[in-house]
């Protein structure tokens, strides 16, 4: 299975990533980490987790304060990462990326 990430969704993540680095020398980097896990969860069963909208999908990470928003192509295999929102953040504006 392959996937990429909306244009924005990669955005948030970069930003959010370095954001914690800022903060805590190492925390982009595990902030990192817990994204990859999650996006290998995903791609290991897309259909697993919570539909939202419209064929959206969402995984909340466990330590950090983000949600991933996915949609996913059965017949192509393909995972499209839509967002990676923070929950207090524009928690709808990925709705626009449909």
């Amino acid at each position: 299975m392959t996937f990429e990430f909306h244009p924005d969704a990669l955005e948030e993540y970069e930003e959010a990533a370095a954001w914690y680095e800022e903060r805590r020398y190492r925390l982009g980097v595990e902030f990192t980490e817990a994204v990859e896990a999650v996006v290998a969860a995903i791609l290991k069963s897309p259909d697993s987790y919570q539909p939202v909208k419209g064929g959206v999908r969402i995984f909340r990470l466990k330590r950090f304060p983000y949600s991933i928003f996915y949609r996913y192509n059965e017949a192509g295999q393909h995972v499209r990462i839509v967002a990676i929102m923070h929950h207090k953040r524009r928690p709808d504006s990925w709705r626009d990326r449909l």
